[in-house]
């Protein structure tokens, strides 16, 4: 491997942002859910 090289290292950069791309697009992102409160502007019976 040419590790002095430095167009190695701009292609194994590339193939390294390509593949964490392609992993991304099989892998579904978890996110957390935005929590709401409720507003009822109806008064409550008695």
């Amino acid at each position: 491997m040419p590790v002095g090289d430095w167009q190695f290292w701009v292609v194994s950069i590339l193939a390294i942002g390509g593949a964490v791309l392609l992993f991304r697009q099989f892998r579904p992102v978890r996110r957390k859910k935005a929590r709401t409160q409720l507003t009822i502007s109806a008064k409550k019976r008695d």
